[in-house]
């Protein structure tokens, strides 16, 4: 474990990410700045001692980021429809919160690897977030249409290193990705192609090598039925 240990904290280093391992058991938390305006995110630790199959809203704790403010965590549905179905903020000494009704949604879940999409109103705004670090490989299963797809690892991937199922430029199928200053600006949107790889969808410039640090996610669009994203084992 130890071995491995130190390979988490390295990567957390040369992906220029603020962390920290802190037990045997891969348990820590890392700390990653967000934009002022919007950003596509997911968590990047698991519950403690779950099963690694989901991450946890209260396990993300924001600095500069609250609903005094007007910020605002969006959750999409996983159906594929592309509506909103939950608007969470946060209030420190109160948690995280339905934007609306103030209920409490510290214990929301998400499968591991879904996105979501945050609005922040103001500068020097983070997210820490603490808990067990997913080491094996996993697989996201999506509906057809409009998911957020996330690196939920606390190290640095490529494009290349997830493996699609049943989503190919062929038909349509695209993964947009926002421009980092948090304007809302899609800046690159690419697909894929069996036996090419991820590429743009408009010049098919090959675009594997592309890094996905921790928390970066997409905004994909899965035309057919039985799509799956692949992500790597980080260890």
């Amino acid at each position: 474990m130890k071995k491995s240990m130190t390979a988490v904290a390295a990567c957390l280093i040369a992906g220029m990410v603020s962390a920290q391992i802190v037990s045997q058991n891969i348990v820590g938390y890392q700390t990653i700045d967000m934009p002022t305006g919007y950003r596509d995110y997911t968590s990047t630790f698991i519950p403690v001692g779950s099963d690694g199959t989901a991450i946890r809203l209260g396990d993300i704790t924001p600095v500069n980021f609250s609903g005094e403010f007007g910020d605002t965590i969006q959750f999409f549905n996983l159906n594929g429809s592309g509506s909103v179905s939950a608007t969470v903020t946060y209030y420190d000494g109160y948690g995280w919160c339905d934007a609306y009704t103030l209920d409490i949604l510290d214990d929301m879940t998400l499968p591991v690897g879904t996105g979501m999409f945050v609005y922040s109103s103001q500068t020097d705004v983070s997210f820490m977030v603490a808990g067990e670090v997913l080491t094996d490989s996993f697989q996201l299963n999506v509906a057809s249409g409009y998911t957020v797809v996330g690196n939920s690892s606390p190290v640095a991937i490529t494009l290349g290193d997830i493996v699609p199922s049943n989503f190919s430029g062929e038909n349509g199928d695209t993964a947009q990705f926002f421009s980092a200053t948090g304007s809302g600006s899609v800046v690159t949107t690419v697909t894929y192609y069996d036996g090419y790889g991820w590429c743009d969808a408009y010049t098919l410039d090959l675009l594997d090598t592309m890094v996905l640090n921790p928390g970066d996610s997409f905004f994909a669009y899965c035309s057919q039925s039985g799509a799956s994203f692949t992500f790597p084992a980080v260890l």
